[in-house]
C-alpha cells in the first residue's frame, strides 16, 4: 500500500515530467559535483576521478524504476572505473585483512565488469589505486632488511594483473588512466601486463597519463630497488624491436606524469614525436640517477614536446655523470614557444643548471625553483649558479665565485642593506639591461633555496613583468634582495621587480619578529620611494603564538594577511591601511552605520 502511495507522490511531482534528456544532463552535473577535486590549475591537470561518482550513480540508480532505467541507459555515468582497497575483501568477507594471520584478501571484479558493460563505446577513465593507508613502508629487496616484520600489501601484483587484464580488452575506449601504487611490484605488474598491447595497438583516445610509486624516499637512493625490477616495463622495446617515431601509439596524449616510474626513454621520444602537437603537460618526478635519461634522452625528449605548456622536473631529468663538470654547452636549447609554467626542483646545482640550460621558453609565465634535496642531508646545496643564469643567463659552474657567508650588512633602524656587496664587479645594474632567461615571468615561486644575496638580486633585478613572488623556507636575505641596491660605484638604481604587487611569505621559521614587522610596515613603503608600484597585498603564514606577535602597521595602500598556519585556515588576520581604518569609523562605515545602529538599538531597547 505505501509503495503504490510512493509511486503515485513520484508519478506526480515535477521532476517526473522532466524529459529524459535533461535528467540524464541533472544526473551528470551530479556525478561531477561528487568528483570535484581543489586542483589549482584544471587546465594541465591530469583527469583525476574518485570512487564518489559512482556511488552518486549507483544512490540516484536506486531512487525508483524510472530513474533506474534513465541511468542504466546512460553510458557516460559508468565510464568513471575507480578500483581501490575497497575492492578487496577477506575471504570470510567481513573486509578484514591482517598480515600476521596470512589471509589473503580476494579482489571482487563484478563492480568493474558492469562499469565496462554499462559504459558501452564510452571513452573510460580508469583509476586504479592500490596504496594503503596502514603501510608501513616496509618493502620487499628495499632499503634494510627488516627481517621477519610483517610486509603489508593487501593490494598485490596478482590483483592489480587481474584488474588490467579486464581493461586490456577496451583500450581503444582509454581516455585517463591514473595507477597509484606505494611498492615497486604492482607497478612493475601492471606496466608489464600493459607494456605488449600499447606497443602492439597503441591507445588511440588516451589522453592522460599518471603512473605513480608514492614513496619519493626511495628515489633518493643512487641505485634503483628492487633492483632486479630496474629495467624499463612501460614501452619496452623488448622482443618488439624499436617503435620508430611514425608509430602512432598516443595520439592524443595531452597529459603524462611520472612519478618515481621510469620508462623506455627512447622509445617515449618515438611515440610523442609521432604526434608532436599533442602533449601539453609533461611531469617527471623522484627517479633514482639510474633509472633517468641520459643528457642526449633528455634533450630529445624535450625536443619531441614542442607545444608543451607545463614542465615539471623535479628530483628528475637527465643522469649526469660524475666527471662532467657542465655539457649543457654541448646541446642547443630547446625550443618550446608554448611553454608557460615551469616547475624545477634540484638535488644539486648542476642539475637544476643543465635543466634551466636546456630550455628555450621566452614566453614562460610562471616559474617555481625548489631545493629538493634530501631534508636529512647535512650539506646545502648552494643555487648561486642557477639564479645567475636565471637572471643574466651567465654561467658560473663554481659556485665558491660567491662567498656563501656573504653578509647583509645592518642599516640600523630598518635592518636592510643601503649597501650592494661587490657591486663594482658586476655590470647588472649600471651598465647594461639584465638578461633573464624567462624575460616574460610574473608569477614565482621559490623554496629553500640557499644563495647570498648577490645571485638572488641579480635573479629579481631582471624580472620586470613580475607581478606576483612567493617565498617558502627562505632567509630575510631574499626580501633585502627586493629592495634599490645603491653603492659607491652605482649613480642611479633601479628597483628589482618594478611591477610586483603580491608577495606571500611560507616557512617563516627563520625570520625573527622584526623581520615580520619591517615586512609588514616598511618594505612596500621603500620600495614605492624607489619607483616601483606598490604592494597591493602580503600574505605571511605563521603559526598562532607568532602571528599574534606582529604589530607593525600595513603601508598605506596595502592589504597585509597574516594566515595562522596551525589553525583553522579561514583564521586569517587582515591588516587594513589607515586610511581604510579610518573609513571604517566616518558614517556609513562598517563600525559608523546609523541605519544600522538605530536598528538594533531599537531591538535592545524592546527586549
Amino acid at each position: 500500500m505505501y509503495s503504490r502511495h510512493r509511486s503515485q507522490e513520484l508519478a506526480s511531482s515535477s521532476i517526473s515530467r522532466l524529459p529524459v534528456e535533461l535528467l540524464s544532463e541533472i544526473f551528470t552535473l551530479c556525478t561531477l559535483a561528487a568528483t570535484e577535486t581543489d586542483a589549482e590549475d584544471t587546465e594541465y591537470s591530469s583527469n583525476l576521478i574518485n570512487p564518489d561518482g559512482l556511488a552518486m550513480t549507483l544512490l540516484l540508480s536506486s531512487v525508483n524504476r524510472r530513474w533506474r532505467e534513465v541511468i542504466l541507459n546512460q553510458a557516460n555515468l559508468w565510464s568513471n572505473i575507480c578500483v581501490t582497497a575497497e575492492l578487496l575483501s577477506s575471504p570470510d568477507d567481513l573486509g578484514i585483512f591482517s598480515a600476521e594471520s596470512g589471509s589473503s584478501p580476494q579482489l571482487n571484479a563484478k563492480q568493474i565488469v558492469s562499469c565496462l558493460e554499462r559504459s558501452r563505446q564510452h571513452p573510460l577513465n580508469i583509476l586504479i589505486d592500490a596504496r594503503d593507508e596502514n603501510w608501513n613502508f616496509i618493502e620487499s629487496d628495499v632499503g634494510t632488511d627488516y627481517g621477519d616484520a610483517p610486509i603489508r600489501i593487501p593490494f598485490s601484483s596478482e590483483h592489480i594483473i587481474t584488474v588490467v587484464s579486464l581493461l586490456l580488452p577496451h583500450i581503444s575506449r582509454w581516455k585517463s588512466l591514473t595507477i597509484l601504487t606505494d611498492t615497486w611490484a604492482p607497478m612493475h605488474a601492471a606496466l608489464t601486463t600493459i607494456n605488449p598491447y600499447i606497443t602492439e595497438f597503441g591507445a588511440p583516445l588516451l589522453e592522460s597519463m599518471t603512473l605513480m610509486r608514492c614513496n619519493d624516499f626511495v628515489s633518493f637512493s643512487p641505485q634503483f630497488q628492487p633492483l632486479h625490477l630496474k629495467e624499463p616495463a612501460f614501452l619496452c622495446r623488448g622482443s618488439v624491436g624499436p617503435l620508430g617515431p611514425s608509430k602512432a601509439i598516443l595520439p592524443r596524449l595531452k597529459h603524462l606524469s611520472f612519478r618515481g616510474v621510469h620508462a623506455d626513454w627512447d622509445s617515449l621520444s618515438d611515440a610523442l614525436s609521432a604526434s608532436p602537437s599533442s602533449l601539453k603537460c609533461l611531469e617527471l618526478q623522484s627517479h633514482c640517477a639510474d633509472v633517468r635519461p641520459t643528457v642526449d634522452q633528455f634533450h630529445r625528449l624535450l625536443n619531441s614536446t614542442p607545444a608543451l605548456r607545463r614542465l615539471v622536473i623535479s628530483g628528475s631529468g637527465a643522469e649526469l655523470p660524475d666527471d662532467v663538470d657542465d655539457m649543457a654547452h654541448d646541446y642547443l636549447p630547446v625550443h618550446l614557444p608554448e611553454l608557460q609554467d615551469i616547475t624545477i626542483g634540484y638535488r644539486t646545482a648542476f642539475e637544476g643548471r643543465l635543466a634551466v640550460k636546456l630550455l628555450d621558453a621566452p614566453n614562460t609565465k610562471s616559474l617555481t625553483l625548489e631545493d629538493a634535496t634530501y631534508p636529512g642531508d647535512p650539506e646545502e646545496v648552494n643555487g648561486t649558479s642557477i639564479l645567475t643564469y636565471l637572471g643574466s643567463k651567465e654561467s658560473h659552474t663554481n659556485d665558491m665565485d660567491f662567498d656563501m657567508h656573504e653578509a647583509v650588512r645592518d642599516s640600523g633602524r630598518n635592518n636592510h642593506p643601503f649597501q650592494c656587496p661587490h657591486s663594482a664587479r658586476r655590470k647588472t645594474f649600471n651598465k647594461e639591461e639584465p638578461r633573464a632567461a624567462f624575460p616574460l615571468l610574473r608569477s614565482v615561486t621559490l623554496k629553500n633555496i640557499k644563495a647570498p644575496p648577490a645571485p638572488m638580486r641579480t635573479f629579481f633585478s631582471a624580472l620586470s613583468h613580475l607581478e606576483r613572488l612567493e617565498l617558502t623556507g627562505m632567509p630575510m636575505q631574499a626580501v633585502h634582495a627586493l629592495l634599490p641596491c645603491a653603492g659607491p660605484s652605482i649613480a642611479v638604481s633601479s628597483c628589482p621587480c618594478p611591477q610586483l604587487r603580491s608577495l606571500c611569505i611560507k616557512g617563516s621559521e627563520q625570520l625573527k619578529t622584526q623581520d615580520l614587522d619591517y615586512i609588514v610596515g616598511g618594505l612596500a613603503t621603500e620600495r614605492q620611494n624607489n619607483g616601483a608600484c606598490g604592494l597591493q597585498e602580503v600574505d605571511i603564514h605563521l603559526d598562532a603564538a607568532r602571528a599574534a606577535s606582529v604589530f607593525a602597521a600595513a603601508s598605506p595602500g596595502t592589504k597585509v594577511n597574516i594566515i595562522s598556519d596551525s589553525e583553522d585556515e579561514d583564521d586569517v588576520m587582515d591588516f587594513m591601511d589607515q586610511d581604510q581604518e579610518m573609513n571604517a569609523f566616518k558614517p556609513g562605515g562598517i563600525f559608523n552605520d546609523p541605519v544600522f545602529d538605530a536598528y538594533y538599538s531599537v531591538q535592545i531597547v524592546s527586549r
